[in-house]
């Protein structure tokens, strides 16, 4: 029969890991973090940051996956990289959601460096960003697989990359429902395959794309993207590259760009942070009965 020390132990083990929830950190005058790197250096996998309005002159670094950095209104949350780096560098980590920021002055002349890096991440996140006058607005770069990128405007990248976005040896990305305009090439794609590229506005940028795989998909499901120098063909040919890509349903009007659910929500506070699901609840009172039976019946 198993003692009753190791059902209390069972017992004390479960009903630790019901009362572990993750924590909201929030950043801004007045609030625990002045500063979103010193939030993202306190937050643990499954916390949230997040970020009030105002202007934050700092380049974060983020090395910690699975934490969400939300921004309260992307017309007033600006982060600026003062020419310097990367505004928002996401290195080795995965499960990363980015929200609701604008993002400007970043770069400090490296295709790596951009509005946001993504540098050997998996499945991130960035949705709802104004994305400008940038050297590269996102660089999702070398074995960056599976990430998500979505309802952002991305204007204005300039230098000698000036690219909206920039793909370069990475894979299985999604790449949709944006505005890439006037940039120096839209959506630059370099080594990269299966990456899906559809449901954007490419608009008045010098050069739309550049493909020297093919081996990407510039449309799916019979949907494809806005090309504002396509004159009405039936498929627009993507020349610079060499692979001759092809998006084969071009869209003939400009889409609106929808907002994008924030996949997480902010962690509850005070008192509510310590409460145990009622699962838990339920299975840690079972335990507890089962110890008092076993108990009384040495007694």
């Amino acid at each position: 029969m198993v003692s009753g020390k190791i059902i209390i132990i069972l017992y004390l083990l479960i009903l630790n890991a019901g009362l572990v929830s993750a924590e909201t950190l929030n950043v801004g005058q007045g609030q625990a973090y002045s500063t979103i790197q010193s939030a993202i250096d306190a937050a643990k996998n499954g916390d949230t940051i997040l970020v009030g309005e105002g202007t934050y002159n700092e380049n974060p670094l983020i090395k910690t996956s699975g934490i969400s950095i939300i921004g309260k209104n992307k017309e007033n949350t600006i982060l600026d990289g003062g020419k310097s780096s990367s505004g928002i560098r996401i290195a080795q980590a995965n499960n990363i959601v980015l929200s609701g920021f604008t993002i400007r002055n970043s770069g400090a002349g490296g295709s790596q460096d951009a509005g946001i890096t993504i540098y050997k991440g998996n499945d991130n996140t960035v949705s709802n960003m104004n994305i400008f006058s940038n050297t590269v607005g996102i660089s999702i770069y070398q074995d960056s697989n599976n990430n998500v990128i979505s309802g952002n405007d991305i204007e204005s990248s300039y230098g000698s990359y000036g690219y909206g976005v920039y793909i370069y040896a990475s894979n299985d990305n999604k790449i949709f429902n944006n505005n890439i305009k006037n940039n120096k090439i839209g959506i630059y794609a370099y080594s990269g395959k299966t990456n899906s590229i559809y449901s954007n506005n490419l608009i008045d940028n010098n050069n739309q794309a550049y493909d020297n795989s093919g081996l990407n998909s510039w449309d799916v499901d019979k949907t494809g993207n806005y090309w504002s120098d396509n004159k009405g063909s039936s498929e627009y040919v993507i020349t610079l590259g060499g692979k001759n890509a092809k998006d084969n349903f071009p869209l003939k009007n400009a889409i609106a760009i929808r907002p994008e659910p924030v996949a997480t929500q902010p962690a509850p506070k005070g008192s509510e942070a310590a409460k145990s699901t009622p699962g838990f609840t339920v299975f840690a009172s079972i335990i507890s009965l089962i110890a008092i039976g076993i108990f009384r019946m040495k007694e």
